[in-house]
């Protein structure tokens, strides 16, 4: 890491050159890296530019289990969950983010932001501080990902706020937003 946030590219922006590792969001590459262990660890000999062909569309794959996830979590119905997969399977403006070689933020954002809403959802149903922690963990690896994750920070509240005029508060609710904003804004400063 300590590489990568001293990264210099002397040869973009002639003759200034640029700090990579200050100005991107890191969270792509780190996930390249992470999975390009992962395979070497388990004697899977890739190349660093196979796993790069290869991440978007295997995070495709991950995002359509937690859009089953989230929905199945909402309705409690696991027929809703297999709908939610196929459309999120089948949306052209995230397969063209997400087909093999497109290495761009969006392919784990995208992940990352459905991911959270799924355990947000499962925090506020549950009240617990495990998941209200996986929550703000999602949320950071977000941050990490993609500068989207404003919507995230901006339509939770939203959903707090909603909640307490509706006559809806309840302890569950109480836990799961304190203790998510709180880690969740350490977490991505």
């Amino acid at each position: 890491m300590y590489e990568f946030w001293n990264w210099f590219d002397s040869e973009s922006w002639y003759p200034l050159g640029r700090t990579v590792g200050g100005t991107v969001y890191p969270g792509i590459m780190t996930t390249a890296l992470f999975f390009y262990k992962l395979a070497h660890s388990l004697s899977f000999p890739l190349d660093i530019r196979n796993v790069c062909v290869f991440l978007a569309p295997m995070f495709s794959a991950f995002t359509s289990l937690a859009g089953y996830s989230l929905t199945k979590e909402v309705t409690g119905r696991a027929e809703s969950g297999f709908l939610s997969a196929l459309f999120i399977a089948v949306v052209p403006s995230y397969i063209s983010r997400s087909v093999a070689g497109s290495y761009d933020n969006e392919g784990v954002a995208i992940f990352a932001l459905v991911m959270t809403f799924y355990l947000w959802v499962k925090s506020v149903n549950t009240g617990s501080l495990f998941w209200s922690s996986m929550t703000a963990i999602t949320y950071f690896y977000l941050v990490a990902a993609w500068g989207g994750y404003s919507f995230v920070i901006n339509i939770l509240p939203i959903f707090v706020l909603v909640m307490l005029f509706l006559g809806h508060y309840s302890t569950n609710l109480y836990i799961a937003y304190n203790a998510f904003y709180i880690l969740g804004t350490l977490l991505a400063m």
